[in-house]
């Protein structure tokens, strides 16, 4: 090792024992609000019934605040508190300028109080996001990203893992039948985004002091396999883009840009072929690029004439809202599900529910949060190289991209908090080596470097101060 690498420290990273005892707390926590061992057997005997026949369990949800979901967040909300009082304050800056960001956002929502259309939905939608947050935070406080990967990591694969296993101790596991979707222990779309983080975490991961290439790749195969067999395309477009915007951020001087020319030329060639495959070809790729699922493809599976009447509702507020969480309560739910007679419990569009709840304002609040925050970590992977920013703006681009078609972000999942706790992290910790140390991951061989590999692994130097 270089002598003036000597002079840096690395991170002592949280024991293991405590990284599991945060990814038990929170499967614990996101379990009893929305999981559900016989979920799978659930939904498929929903499936061959009319929405009209099956009870709206969403309706009801909004109705009243359930004592699971009640206890579900207040644990995830007393673990980030657990966290915040045992954590060192050595390494934490609140009054970095994205809390500002955080600030206002949460502040309009709560102001939105004063004109919300369901003043008891809204406080308790206000509730959660509180819980949310402090779970977020705190953890952000007593873990780094190295931690917080892990607990993602062992939240995430012990969901996904469980949720193979109930499929199979009910006989749901069955992949090879046209109509099936992998649920496991909720619904497939939730599922797709748990195993999709689960890829993305993975390929940012580093296990203990070294890397191992091997469990990374296979936690990464498992994600993808699950992706796949739960049939979300948007969650696998929103995993595309992040990982094409990883693999133009790794690269370096020129190969940035030969990596943006070769993914301009493959589109490019892609739209030309498109062109001289004959119909039945074009009709298979379609088969291929909807995974499966050609219903209503048209339509967005009924999601555009679902914007179009909603678009109506936000219209007559279109700068405030209806108020935070005051629009989707039981009236509407129940409301808008007999009207295109399936279950909508939200927009299936994080944008259009954002303005339905905070209007224009809060819209614009959130996206300058998240925008800003990305541009944060962005900075900060091209100056230090450290591959947990990197993970931070892919997870939040996935978010973006996720919510054109879903309302996964912002929300109440597991998801979204995870993308709450990466923000908080990126907020209030300091960078490794700005504050004059770096983590053990950071100081790999300098040859490791200079190829310029697209991985997410922390193989670069660390710059001295």
């Amino acid at each position: 090792m270089n002598s003036e690498r000597d002079d840096i420290s690395t991170t002592r990273h949280a024991a293991w024992n405590a990284r599991l005892a945060a990814a038990a707390t929170i499967v614990v926590s996101f379990w009893i609000v929305g999981h559900s061992l016989g979920q799978s057997k659930v939904l498929f005997e929903q499936s061959t019934l009319d929405a009209n026949r099956i009870e709206n369990r969403f309706a009801a949800q909004q109705g009243v605040t359930t004592t699971s979901s009640a206890v579900g967040f207040v644990l995830l909300g007393a673990m980030g508190f657990v966290c915040w009082m045992t954590s060192s304050s050595a390494g934490i800056n609140w009054r970095h300028p994205l809390m500002w960001f955080c600030a206002a956002y949460v502040g309009w929502c709560v102001a939105s109080l004063l004109w919300t259309t369901d003043s008891a939905q809204t406080v308790r939608k206000l509730g959660i996001l509180g819980l949310m947050l402090i779970g977020a935070y705190g953890a952000a406080t007593r873990f780094d990203m190295d931690d917080l990967l892990a607990i993602m990591l062992l939240a995430l694969g012990g969901l996904v893992g469980v949720g193979v296993l109930a499929e199979l101790g009910l006989g749901m596991f069955r992949p090879w039948r046209s109509d099936y979707r992998f649920a496991g222990t909720c619904h497939p779309n939730d599922q797709a985004v748990q195993c999709a983080l689960l890829a993305l975490a993975a390929a940012g991961a580093v296990w203990m002091k070294r890397d191992r290439p091997w469990m990374r790749r296979l936690l990464i195969a498992a994600g993808l396999a699950g992706l796949a067999l739960s049939k979300s395309r948007t969650t696998l477009l929103a995993l595309i883009v992040a990982a094409a915007l990883a693999a133009v951020l790794s690269a370096k001087g020129m190969q940035r840009w030969l990596v943006m020319s070769i993914g301009t030329a493959v589109l490019c060639l892609g739209s030309i072929a498109a062109n001289f495959v004959s119909v039945s070809d074009l009709d298979q790729s379609m088969n291929v690029a909807s995974m499966g699922r050609r219903e209503n493809v048209s339509s967005l599976t009924g999601r555009l004439p679902l914007w179009n009447e909603l678009w109506k509702s936000a219209e007559k507020r279109p700068l405030a809202g209806h108020g935070y969480g005051g629009f989707w309560g039981e009236k509407n739910v129940l409301k808008y599900s007999a009207i295109f007679a399936w279950h909508i419990p939200h927009a299936h569009n994080g944008y259009l529910d954002l303005m339905l709840a905070v209007g224009v304002i809060g819209a614009a609040l959130y996206l300058a949060w998240v925008v800003a925050t990305a541009v944060v970590a962005g900075v900060r992977f091209e100056r230090w190289g450290d591959a947990g920013d990197l993970f931070v703006v892919c997870l939040l681009v996935f978010s973006l991209v996720h919510a054109v078609t879903e309302s996964k972000f912002p929300g109440a999942g597991i998801g979204a908090y995870f993308v709450l706790m990466a923000m908080a992290a990126v907020a209030i910790r300091v960078p490794a080596l700005a504050a004059g140390f770096a983590t053990s991951s950071q100081l790999a061989p300098v040859q490791v470097a200079d190829e310029h590999q697209w991985q997410f692994n922390r193989e670069r130097m660390a710059r001295p101060q």
